[in-house]
């Protein structure tokens, strides 16, 4: 997403709806996944929608603080970036210290634990220095993602298993690509294609994803050249763009369910996640909590 230090704006297209939650129900037709049939009055019916966010402008970082009980939660809100000069990473230091928490949580799967500061950063952004402070402080750590394999199989309730593997290869492209100490790569992607091949139900190899990527977006696949773009929600040019609002809403919807079990269970939480989550799920978070300020 394009923004400037201090505020992210919306591209003419989106505040005109044309990444709204409608072009999912193009894309995928009649169906509906079935975690989505919700009470209208159930916090998760108060994640603010695709088209909700197009219209809107907010700082990164975007923090959300909510009390609920006695115990309190920090979510922190960032844009994802693994370079160690960026200040970004000194303001989640200072915010994890100020809260002291007793649980910390990130996005995606879960790093290895790195004991040099730059090397955490370098090799896995905010979740690997969120890690690197938790055990810093000794204290326990835990995603609050939907596990890889999970969301492929959830994703077969929407899209067909070629649509949903190029998806999530494409966006673990980019979040490789966007690492400044990467791994070695036919590893990293071989232990990948290993969590969600079950969940797909297919064989997974290079050969089989370009072809599935040439017959989904019409282009080859240059591996080295993937971006977020690719997988950007608030996009409507390509079927992985509507395939990540899809995507999304179910990730949205399981933090939020992670976040408020945590703040039920810990006298204060402090996490970290991509910006446009912090956002979304805010509502949600002030419906269930006793304050909020971001």
């Amino acid at each position: 997403m394009d923004a400037d230090d201090q505020v992210c704006s919306r591209r003419a297209g989106w505040a005109n709806g044309m990444a709204s939650d409608a072009a999912s129900r193009r894309l995928y037709g009649n169906k509906r996944l079935s975690h989505e049939s919700k009470s209208l009055m159930s916090p998760s019916s108060r994640i603010m929608s695709f088209a909700e966010y197009a219209r809107i402008r907010h700082a990164i970082p975007y923090v959300v603080d909510i009390a609920r009980g006695g115990s309190r939660l920090v979510l922190f809100g960032v844009r994802h970036t693994t370079d160690p000069a960026d200040p970004i990473f000194d303001q989640i230091e200072a915010a994890f210290l100020s809260v002291s928490p007793a649980l910390a949580l990130h996005e995606g799967t879960p790093p290895a634990v790195e004991s040099d500061r730059e090397i955490a950063i370098r090799r896995h952004g905010e979740s690997g220095l969120v890690r690197h402070l938790a055990a810093r402080a000794t204290i326990e750590t835990a995603s609050m993602d939907i596990p890889l394999a999970e969301e492929a199989g959830l994703l077969l309730d929407a899209i067909a298993p070629g649509d949903a593997l190029v998806f999530l290869v494409v966006r673990q492209l980019a979040s490789y690509n966007r690492k400044t100490a990467p791994p070695d790569f036919d590893a990293y992607f071989g232990d990948f294609f290993g969590l969600i091949a079950p969940a797909l139900g297919i064989q997974i190899d290079w050969p089989l994803t370009e072809r599935e990527h040439l017959r989904l977006l019409g282009r080859p696949l240059a591996a080295p050249k993937v971006t977020a773009f690719e997988t950007d929600p608030l996009g409507d040019d390509l079927p992985t763009q509507r395939i990540a609002r899809v995507s999304n809403r179910l990730r949205d919807e399981y933090m939020l369910q992670r976040l408020v079990a945590a703040l039920d269970q810990h006298a204060r939480v402090f996490a970290t996640v991509g910006v446009s989550h912090a956002v979304m799920i805010e509502p949600a978070l002030a419906a269930i909590g006793e304050s909020a300020r971001c």
